[in-house]
């Protein structure tokens, strides 16, 4: 098989419709990159470094990063589900825009003004999270799980579909809207008449 990436650095560079599915890409810098319509299902990205670059309209389903580093990175219109962040390396700055995300962990990350905009966040572990002051316009969070989370001066005003135990979160200063916002009193017994 072709090896896609010759060099190991890139800088300001441009790849459109790549298929790289189940590869390896191993000990690569892309710097100011842009990524169209190319699909990494199941990559493991081993010791590659992603810098101010984007990912648009692109399936990074199943990628493995545990030893990347992903800092200032946009997926817009993309598919990244089913991708365990909880041990990517840091610095990590993501931003998420129409984007499906489901059944991905950001397990104990530090998330403070991540953007989750118009975007399918269903089953996403958030448990133990950084989310202060991130903003979730738009986006349907059904099923996914908080606790212990930081959601102080979150906007999650017009979010939906989200179930979180104000008693197991910080939730304070955070911007909630009716009808989602009744939502948290279920977690206390009362009767709504």
């Amino acid at each position: 098989m072709k090896k896609i990436f010759q060099e190991l650095e890139y800088d300001d560079e441009q790849f459109t419709d790549l298929s790289l599915d189940e590869q390896t890409i191993s000990n690569i810098s892309f710097d100011y990159c842009c990524f169209i319509n190319c699909s990494f299902n199941k990559v493991v990205f081993e010791n590659c470094s992603f810098s101010e670059s984007t990912f648009d309209s692109c399936n990074l389903s199943l990628v493995n990063v545990k030893t990347s580093i992903f800092n200032d990175i946009k997926f817009l219109n993309s598919k990244v589900t089913g991708v365990d962040w909880s041990s990517i390396g840091l610095p990590f700055e993501v931003s998420f825009e129409n984007t499906n995300i489901s059944m991905s962990s950001f397990y104990m990350l530090d998330l403070r003004h991540t953007q989750f905009i118009k975007s399918k966040l269903h089953d996403v572990d958030f448990v133990k999270t950084n989310l202060q002051k991130a903003n979730f316009k738009e986006s349907d969070l059904l099923g996914s799980s908080f606790s212990n989370t930081n959601l102080s001066n979150a906007d999650l005003s017009t979010a939906y579909n989200y179930m979180i135990d104000p008693n197991k979160n910080n939730l304070k200063g955070t911007k909630v809207s009716l009808p989602e916002a009744s939502s948290f009193l279920r977690y206390f017994e009362m009767k709504i008449v």
